[in-house]
């Protein structure tokens, strides 16, 4: 029995339950509800170790996270406390406290840009934006254009909004989830619970903002995403007279990142499922592409990305 890994030693004791964009597997138990098992092999420090540190970090904050129960890296799994299934997305469906519920998510994340941090996490470096904006050209792009044309398209996007992202550059730091969306806010017994937090830095204030309010998963007017953001600068420690123009500029570079992400879940991973999101992502861009401070960027892309590439449907 000891041979066995834990999925083949517990196999009449639990059941595979969706699983999110990562190398991990969760499995719920069929008879004690209250943990789930995360299985994983692939990169077991960022999808195991860091998932525990972080977790351990906001409970200590007195933010409600996942307890850890056990764990055996070595045999590549954890056991962690279960919050249920109420996320946000699932219950703000045809919800009309759609609203209410992500102002409530707004007020804890104002609560964690207050935690004090120094160097528990890394620096969401500019380096690190880079190399996420690289996804959207090394996946998403070569579906439509040439190598040539890819790295021309690439240069000029590039030569503009890099310069754009380093003058966000200049703000004071916060904790940042960096995957603060409605997927990953669960509701329980009224409070707002954090998952998948495992890829916590150090960085910009608007950006897990900008991860809620521009959330490809769901969908929110134009005039309840001002609402929202109105809401969050009158409660929010930061009051940069630029918020809007950083909020739109790290909205842009994140969605792209996001197109990137999923078209790699789809060619490499063959997840399937965030196709479907293609389209609000697109929407989203060029909602932000409208702000003033990115008219020059608006141009790039009205010249090479028409509602073709926008609109495709993938098999």
């Amino acid at each position: 029995m000891s041979q066995l890994n834990i999925l083949d030693q517990l196999k009449n004791e639990i059941y595979l339950i969706a699983g999110d964009a990562s190398p991990r597997r969760f499995y719920r138990f069929k008879k004690n509800k209250n943990k789930i098992l995360v299985y994983c092999t692939k990169d077991k420090k960022n999808n195991l170790e860091n998932y525990i540190k972080v977790n351990n970090f906001l409970i200590k904050n007195k933010f409600k996270a996942p307890r850890v129960l056990e764990q055996n890296i070595k045999k590549n799994y954890i056991l962690i406390e279960d919050f249920g299934d109420q996320s946000l997305k699932k219950i703000t469906k045809n919800n009309k406290k759609k609203i209410s519920l992500l102002k409530k998510s707004i007020d804890e994340l104002v609560r964690l840009q207050k935690i004090k941090v120094k160097n528990q996490f890394p620096n969401y470096s500019l380096n690190l934006l880079k190399k996420e904006l690289n996804l959207f050209y090394d996946w998403y792009l070569p579906e439509f254009f040439s190598k040539q044309k890819l790295d021309q398209i690439r240069s000029k996007i590039n030569s503009i909004l890099i310069k754009k992202i380093k003058k966000t550059n200049t703000v004071k730091k916060v904790f940042v989830h960096r995957d603060f969306h409605i997927e990953n806010l669960i509701l329980i017994k009224n409070k707002i619970g954090l998952i998948d937090n495992q890829d916590a830095v150090i960085g910009h204030p608007v950006y897990d903002i900008a991860s809620l309010i521009d959330d490809v998963r769901t969908v929110l007017s134009k005039k309840d995403q001002e609402n929202l953001i109105k809401y969050y600068i009158k409660k929010s420690i930061y009051k940069g007279k630029n918020f809007i123009s950083d909020f739109h500029i790290l909205s842009v570079q994140r969605l792209l990142k996001i197109l990137g992400i999923f078209l790699r879940l789809y060619k490499r991973d063959n997840k399937k499922k965030y196709l479907r999101f293609l389209d609000r992502t697109w929407n989203l861009i060029d909602l932000r592409l409208a702000h003033n401070d990115l008219q020059d960027l608006q141009v790039i892309f009205n010249k090479y990305f028409n509602k073709k590439i926008k609109n495709k449907k993938w098999k």
